[in-house]
């Protein structure tokens, strides 16, 4: 299980608690669990493949978010390594 998916697990658990609590009659816990479960479905947005990382030699695949900047690499690996390969190539 990724972090990503652990901290989804946990908001989740946290939001069900909080929504027991309001039921219950605290006031404050209808919040938090409106909170706690808009943070828990930011973290399942959907994520699609986008193709092969751009980095040469690698074959991993892109896998994007529905929203923000398209990325263009597998991971923080391959950006670090094509940063290096294009700064050695403009020297």
């Amino acid at each position: 299980m990724n972090t990503d998916h652990a901290r989804t697990l946990e908001l989740i658990r946290s939001a069900e608690a909080a929504t027991l609590r309001a039921l219950s009659g605290e006031g404050a816990a209808a919040g938090e669990a409106h909170r706690l479960t808009a943070e828990a479905a930011r973290l399942l947005e959907p994520i699609t493949e986008a193709g092969p990382c751009q980095r040469k030699g690698c074959t991993n695949t892109v896998m994007q978010r529905a929203t923000g900047r398209p990325r263009l690499y597998c991971g923080a690996v391959c950006q670090q390594a094509a940063y290096w390969a294009r700064k050695a190539d403009a020297a």
